[in-house]
């Protein structure tokens, strides 16, 4: 038998024992260092073992600590990655039904570049021979999967919310007819969400159960950042009130926080207002801004570091607990990194022309696009090529990735910037900054829960008991 290649060792308070974190089943356990060898060894003979070695042996297999000799972890890793990749029961489709925005923020992808190559299109929304097109494609993907995923992005999707709610009651209908699964959720910047009464009730019935909404701070720091477009005026408490309206309506609100250097000092400060307005219990994450397009350079200077990122999402995450927000009560823990829709066979992005695209990064960017709805089957070999470089690329074509212990709960972080921001380098998750302070504060939270005789709750995807011989 062998240890894992990805096993990673700390020690904890007490000198007798060690905590071990395996990145590949994000199991963790605490050991005695009595047969600790048994992870320093490129491998040994189980047979020979004392019978509480093997006890101890046995105990570290379940957690995938230890292996068998034959057992190839690494390619156990690249069939996973690729058999979620090549997956076609699910069909994910993004889409925009338009591409035009009541905000001018001031680091949005979408914005013009150097020469001012906009992404606005030929279509100002959505007409309705592409919408006719989506639900024929949709129709004929629905006779072979099993569910339909849709995110609704933009632009503003809002501001062509009739486009919304007439494509999602065909969408539903075709998911009934064929008995499918069916899942909706929106990518808003929110501030339409109170502009019409009947608003929740349409959401609703067009079954989008979960928004992503951005405040990068506290009024002063969000409006200095995220403007309306028309006249620079302030969107912040319009926002806020449309948060309130989705949580009263029972609906799932993500809240984004988009932080570079310019608002990272402040943008903490926002946790005062949510808890001011019973917004506790909605999920809370940072947003890490970044150059990645060339609508979006003018920014660079001001992008933080990865290093900078870290230290600011581990207090946040701190003071979550502290504070009691529901997302801060279950530590921030990894978790098995899946393929990017983006590399994935069934998923497409689309924009108010029809043009389809493997990420939402590109779209409305016309040498990017992959085809085009109207007539997919007759598009270009360009446009093949560039679907099939974003299908095949892998983290493990990089020397640094395969020799990385971080890789499965990486897995070469985002491709797109790895083919074209990076010019073919991967950018590293937060995970290889922070791992251990991550793992290390789920293992003593465990602790204390054990301590005060409660059962403790799941660890990665497999809960092991601790392992104390």
């Amino acid at each position: 038998m062998k240890p894992s290649i990805y096993n990673f060792i700390w020690p904890t308070d007490d000198p007798e024992k060690i905590m071990v974190f395996n990145s590949l089943t994000t199991s963790l356990v605490e050991v005695g260092r009595t047969h600790e060898e048994l992870l320093n060894v490129p491998r040994f003979e189980y047979d020979t073992l004392p019978k509480a070695t093997k006890q101890f042996a046995d105990g570290l297999k379940q957690g995938g600590f230890i292996l068998e000799d034959e057992t190839d972890e690494l390619k156990i890793l690249k069939f996973a990655y690729n058999s979620r990749k090549y997956d076609r029961r699910w069909l994910g489709f993004t889409i925009a039904p338009t591409l035009r925005c009541n905000f001018a923020c001031t680091y949005c992808f979408e914005q013009a570049g150097e020469n001012q190559d906009k992404r606005d299109g030929q279509h100002a929304f959505m007409p309705e021979n592409v919408q006719q097109e989506l639900l024929k494609f949709i129709e004929r993907e629905a006779k072979t999967v099993k569910g339909i995923a849709i995110t609704w992005f933009g632009g503003e999707p809002l501001l062509g919310k009739n486009i919304i709610f007439d494509l999602s009651e065909k969408i539903i209908a075709t998911t009934e007819e064929n008995k499918l699964g069916y899942t909706a959720r929106m990518v808003t910047n929110g501030y339409l969400l109170t502009g019409d009464p009947e608003i929740a009730q349409k959401l609703k019935n067009s079954r989008i159960t979960a928004f992503q909404i951005t405040l990068d701070g506290p009024p002063d720091v969000h409006n200095s950042r995220r403007m309306r477009k028309a006249d620079k005026g302030p969107t912040f408490d319009k926002i806020l009130e449309g948060i309130k309206l989705l949580k009263a309506n029972e609906m799932r609100v993500g809240l984004r926080i988009n932080v570079d250097r310019s608002n990272m000092d402040n943008a903490l400060k926002l946790l005062d207002i949510l808890e001011a307005n019973n917004l506790k219990d909605i999920s809370i994450q940072l947003g890490h801004v970044a150059a990645d397009t060339t609508g979006c350079k003018s920014i660079e200077n001001s992008c933080a570091t990865n290093e900078e990122f870290t230290i600011l999402n581990q207090t946040l995450q701190e003071t979550l607990r502290q504070r009691g927000f529901k997302t801060g009560q279950t530590p921030y823990y990894p978790r098995i990194a899946n393929s990017c829709l983006a590399n994935q066979m069934n998923a497409f992005v689309v924009d108010p022309d029809g043009d389809m695209y493997k990420c939402w990064s590109e779209i409305g960017d016309k040498p990017a696009r992959i085809g085009n709805i109207v007539d997919f089957k007759q598009r270009g070999k360009n446009e093949r090529i560039h679907e099939i470089r974003w299908l095949t690329w892998e983290p493990f074509e990089y020397t640094d990735c395969m020799a990385c212990k971080v890789l499965p709960i990486c897995m070469g972080n985002c491709a797109y910037r790895a083919m074209f921001a990076n010019k073919d380098r991967p950018d590293c998750a937060e995970w290889k900054y922070s791992l251990e302070h991550y793992v290390r504060a789920r293992f003593n939270r465990e602790k204390e829960i054990r301590a005060a005789g409660e059962k403790p709750g799941d660890i990665g995807d497999r809960q092991k008991s601790h392992i104390d011989q």
